[in-house]
């Protein structure tokens, strides 16, 4: 594949910021193998080079003991990679990633201020490990499970702290990610129970607010929702009436919750290498797979039943696709057929 990249240590220098000089790809140079890789970030616990064939779209790093860990880490993974990787983790100001970082929560943020200078403050952290895309921030106004994950405040109050937060990541060049998508999803623990809820008007504006401000990403969540907005009865991360809606306000990257939440795989126990091709049908772009128990061994096979799948089902086909050119869109890339 590195014939038709331009070096990988100019796209390094360049990844985020948008380049100069747009780089170029053929789409139909790519393998299915190469472009479902680019639909997946997966969480490679050690430098481990079997996960380098794989030729994924993104790895997802937390909880390694030292700077130095963070760094070696994702160095080893994106020097290695002939497409630039997300770099991705969980900085919301409630889930702390590292072991040598102290900072304050969200909803200990007393104003739009306050929140914009933490998102530069974990911005400057996440950039100087060699992050370039967090899974934050937290939109939703109803939250029943974590205290510190969302915001608080009037409405008012609470859509500047979202807006601001986000200008304060994107200043240090890290890509932001409004979740989960399209609320509810603190009024019970998706890791551990499946469960339906209401939309909530309000949470939909925070998104709205979200998009407005420019965010890169936004993730599906797994609650089953009705009201305003229906899923049919399938959690919104395989509901293409959902995401079908989202299409229409945001055109960035839709990536999935961890697939692994018992709120989503409790409807997938006995099939659950399904679920790969149900949630590029349902219109997710990147697929996050990163329990501790997703091993490389796991996420081959699950990748390779969606490749599988494709070749035989032309919709999966074409939204895969569809999906490729958004990711190297992001990633800096001019795509071409």
């Amino acid at each position: 594949m590195k014939h038709f990249f331009i070096p990988l240590v100019v796209i390094l220098l360049i990844f985020p910021v948008v380049a100069l000089e747009m780089k170029e790809v053929n789409l139909s140079n790519l393998t299915l193998k190469e472009k479902v890789g680019q639909l997946i970030i997966a969480k490679p616990s050690k430098i481990d080079s079997r996960w380098l064939d794989l030729e994924l779209g993104g790895i997802f790093v937390n909880h390694l003991n030292t700077s130095d860990d963070f760094k070696k880490h994702i160095d080893y993974y994106q020097n290695n990679s002939d497409i630039p990787l997300f770099v991705a983790t969980d900085m919301e100001g409630y889930w702390n990633p590292f072991r040598f970082y102290r900072g304050k929560n969200f909803g200990e943020i007393n104003s739009r201020d306050e929140a914009k200078a933490l998102g530069e403050e974990q911005g400057a952290l996440l950039k100087e490990l060699g992050f370039n895309l967090d899974f934050s921030p937290v939109v939703e106004i109803r939250n029943n499970v974590w205290p510190g994950r969302s915001f608080t405040g009037s409405e008012k109050e609470i859509s500047e702290k979202i807006k601001c937060y986000i200008i304060g990541l994107q200043s240090e060049e890290i890509m932001t990610t409004a979740k989960h998508y399209p609320g509810g999803n603190m009024v019970k623990n998706p890791h551990l129970l499946k469960f339906r809820v209401e939309t909530d008007n309000r949470e939909l504006d925070m998104f709205q607010v979200a998009f407005d401000a420019g965010t890169d990403a936004v993730m599906t969540g797994h609650a089953i929702v009705y009201g305003d907005l229906d899923s049919k009865g399938k959690q919104v991360t395989v509901s293409k009436e959902v995401i079908g809606d989202l299409k229409t306000k945001f055109d960035g990257l839709i990536i999935t919750d961890a697939v692994t939440m018992l709120g989503l795989r409790l409807s997938y126990l006995w099939n659950f290498k399904k679920v790969y091709p149900d949630l590029i049908l349902a219109g997710n772009d990147i697929i996050l797979d990163t329990h501790v128990n997703s091993g490389f061994k796991k996420i081959k096979r699950r990748m390779a039943y969606l490749e599988k799948e494709a070749e035989k089902d032309p919709e999966l086909m074409k939204r895969i696709d569809e999906s490729v050119r958004k990711v190297l869109g992001k990633k800096g890339y001019k795509v071409l057929e």
